[in-house]
């Protein structure tokens, strides 16, 4: 035998044994990534969306939690957390109480400046459960369409991961017939 005789054919068995376990990692790696990165987020983003839009509707399931947190507010209204949370609540969405006014006159508790117009000094009309239901409403919506927006680009890259997985599959064919 010559020197240097086969010495190819095991340069050339070696690089199509890296080349396979370089793109068997990068198989697996996509496969990871597609199962842990884009179908859960996808799920996920679907399935907040229909929870954003369930919890911030009028006469949603959200609605009974706000009364309660609102009427234990009032109640605890001498706590200072208590009381810095309805003043917050109230003053900046322009409401007073759970449905009304009326919830602290039944509670027996003096109703607070927050709960009144600044200009005309009149209580506010509406509970903070319908000005803050019809907050989360606006904003819901839109929170809403952008996750779906997300979710659809989501779906793309994934499309587009599968399209790079095919492509190099052919890239490698081609080069092994070369």
């Amino acid at each position: 035998m010559a020197r240097g005789e086969g010495k190819g054919e095991s340069v050339a068995r070696l690089s199509n044994q890296i080349a396979c376990i370089k793109y068997t990692l990068f198989c697996f790696n996509i496969v990871a990534w597609f199962i842990g990165t884009q179908v859960l987020l996808f799920v996920l983003t679907v399935i907040g969306s229909a929870i954003l839009l369930d919890f911030s509707t009028m006469n949603s399931s959200i609605q009974p939690l706000i009364r309660h947190t609102m009427l234990r507010f009032i109640v605890t209204s001498e706590h200072p957390h208590s009381s810095a949370a309805l003043k917050l609540i109230q003053e900046s969405i322009g409401c007073c109480g759970a449905d009304g006014p009326n919830d602290y006159m039944v509670m027996r508790q003096p109703l607070p400046l927050e709960c009144r117009d600044t200009v005309t000094g009149n209580a506010f009309f509406h509970g903070c459960v319908n000005e803050l239901t019809w907050f989360l409403e606006d904003k819901s919506v839109w929170a809403a369409i952008m996750a779906m927006i997300l979710a659809a680009v989501h779906t793309c890259n994934g499309v587009l991961g599968i399209v790079l997985v095919q492509a190099l599959k052919r890239e490698e064919e081609a080069m092994n017939r070369r």
